[in-house]
Formats: structure tokens, sequence, C-alpha cells
């Protein structure tokens, strides 16, 4: 039997197209996550760890519940009678850092002690990271080639104040300068750093671990007062 050579090679070929496209079709789509407020998050894999590419922006607890909003004359942080807050970080770029107007929601919250505290921020299969996962996380970058830039690799290359400096982005995190929340209640320094809680906290000393992005190539990982509010980036469980 003679076999036509032409008819087997186009034959090869469809087989090809077909078992490529369905190749295509069967690629795992990207993680994302909702949390209760219905804000949809991108989603991140670096090394054995899974992260949110935005800052948690949720006004209720995972369990419905509202938070309340933060507004002049409120009490921040009262001790004796705890209450948990949220407000949006300030976006008014009073440095003109961006050439047009920021929405409201850039930065995303900055929530105070209490609601960090509550346990009841994440979304389900998702919890506030600890200075542990941090440290995986600069320690992967370290083995990726980036030792002592750490915390240029996460920044965003674009919108900090020249005094803190661009990031370069370079595996996408997209970390923003959302500044953080004084002991006052007071958003500072929007542009010029950017400040993730942690559930770090020393309740002898009445401190938190802070994760900053600044103005130098390390991450900074330090105590800081309770009082201080900072954003959230979220982690999978």
């Amino acid at each position: 039997m003679k076999i036509n050579l032409k008819i087997l090679n186009l034959l090869l070929l469809v087989f090809l197209v077909i078992n490529c496209s369905d190749d295509d079709n069967n690629e795992e789509p990207a993680i994302t996550v909702t949390d209760v407020d219905g804000n949809v998050y991108q989603t991140i894999s670096l090394g054995n760890q899974v992260w949110m590419l935005e800052n948690l922006k949720t006004t209720k607890f995972n369990d419905g519940t509202a938070i309340a909003e933060y507004s002049f004359g409120n009490d921040w942080h009262n001790g004796s009678n705890p209450v948990s807050y949220y407000q949006w970080a300030n976006t008014d770029d009073l440095n003109n850092v961006h050439d047009q107007e920021l929405p409201f929601d850039y930065y995303g919250i900055m929530y105070n002690h209490f609601a960090i505290e509550s346990g009841k921020l994440a979304p389900e299969g998702w919890r506030i990271p600890s200075q542990a996962d941090f440290v995986e996380l600069e320690n992967y970058l370290t083995s990726q080639g980036y030792s002592g830039i750490q915390a240029t690799v996460l920044k965003s290359d674009s919108g900090w104040l020249s005094s803190s400096g661009n990031g370069t982005n370079e595996i996408g995190f997209n970390g923003l300068p959302n500044g953080y929340v004084s002991a006052f209640g007071t958003s500072t320094l929007s542009e010029g750093i950017c400040t993730w809680a942690t559930t770090n906290v020393n309740t002898n000393n009445g401190t938190r671990i802070l994760i900053q992005l600044f103005d130098q190539g390390e991450i900074l990982m330090d105590e800081n007062a309770i009082q201080i509010g900072a954003g959230i980036r979220c982690i999978k469980e």
C-alpha cells in the first residue's frame, strides 16, 4: 500500500493545531478572590505563597458586619472603649506626583488596631500575613537575585515622591505608597511610604510589627505603636 506523504503531513498538522488549541483551553485561570463587599482582587504566586495584588478594601467584616468609618472628631484608638475603624488612604496628591486625579480607593483602606485584631477582615481562605510571611517573601526575592533591593522590587514604578524614589515593580507586586494613619487618626505620608500590617503584636509594650517600603532598598520590619493604622495585603491560607 502506497502512503500519500502530502496527505499524511496535512493530517499531522491538523492534529497538532487541535492539540495546541486544547492545551490553551486547559490553562488554569488566574486566581482571584472576592471580599464580602464584592471587591475582586487579582493575585500573584511567589514561591510557595499566593498574595493579593491590592490592599484590602472591605468596609465589612467577613461575617457581613459593618466596620465603623472613621471621621474627624472620633477617637482613632480608644483603649478603654475599643472600636474597629477604617478610613480610605489619602489620595489628595498634594505633591502633584500623578498627572490625573486618583480614585478614592486607589491605595485601599487603612485599618486601626481593633479592626486588625478582630480576626474577621480577610476573605475566607485568606488571612492577614505575619512577619514570618514577609520574611519568606524577602528570602524568595533574595533567591531570585534581588538581595538588598527587595523593597525596590516590590514597589510600584511610579507614584512615589522623589525623596522616597520609585520602585522597579519587576515581579508585578505593585506596592503603592499608601502612607499610614497616625495615632491621632490623621492619614500621613501617602506617596512617600507603603505601610502594611502584620499579625505580630507585642502586648507587653503595645507595639505591632509593620512592614514598610520606603527610601531604602530593603524591606523595613519594625515595631510601631499599635495606635498606628495601616493597609493590609492578604495572603492565601
